[in-house]
């Protein structure tokens, strides 16, 4: 009893810190991944949408970037990505989420997103409210001017709001979390496993599409 007691422990232990393991059967619902009841609009045309939640704050976003870079390079041409700031109802969340799509608005993007995770990661920097991260954006080469007019812009606002909307739709709760043709939703794995599991649902919706097309 002693023993079997010992046992339940350390795979208890286990468990908690390497999360639900990958069976040789592949991937399961409920303990991988989740359908989003109900199914979401977007997914209706040929190409798959996957979204990425995320928050700059989030270590485990900070650690999952380098194996989405990774899966960037070689996604499938069938598949369309974007990456949502999630919209946590905290005005240091909110600001910058606004912040992604104010530098996406000016064409910077793609050169700031890994560099304000590394600010916040590595050298500990809260960038919590608009001055910190004012200044962070003069050093590396911002128009504070333009930055500050895309804040306040119609396109901003709404795409603030479209995040917000979508975290709701999808029942999105904590991050990083992908969600795959607006059918499924994971998160809480490491890096290489998440994406992984993204390939995997994304070969799952084109197989289901693919069935509903045949019918």
């Amino acid at each position: 009893m002693k023993n079997r007691s010992f046992l339940l422990v350390v795979w208890l232990l286990i468990w908690v810190v390497a999360g639900p393991a990958v069976g040789e059967s592949g991937f399961e619902e409920e303990v991988h991944y989740f359908s989003v009841i109900p199914e979401q609009p977007g997914g209706e045309g040929s190409k798959v949408q996957v979204k990425e939640f995320f928050l700059y704050t989030c270590p485990h976003c900070y650690n999952l970037e380098p194996h989405m870079n990774n899966w960037l390079k070689t996604k499938p041409k069938t598949v369309d990505f974007e990456r949502v700031p999630a919209m946590f109802n905290s005005p240091d969340v909110v600001m910058q989420a606004k912040t992604f799509y104010a530098l996406r608005l000016l064409g910077v993007v793609d050169e700031l997103h890994e560099k304000i995770f590394h600010e916040v990661h590595e050298k500990g920097a809260k960038l919590s409210d608009q001055d910190a991260m004012e200044a962070f954006l003069a050093q590396h080469g911002v128009d504070l001017e333009a930055y500050r007019k895309a804040m306040k812009s119609f396109a901003v606002q709404t795409q603030a709001r479209r995040a917000s909307v979508l975290a709701d739709r999808f029942d999105v709760r904590r991050v990083p979390a992908i969600v795959v043709d607006g059918k499924y939703r994971t998160g809480g794995l490491d890096g290489q496993t998440m994406m992984e599991l993204t390939d995997y649902l994304i070969a799952k919706v084109e197989q289901e599409k693919a069935a509903k097309k045949g019918q």
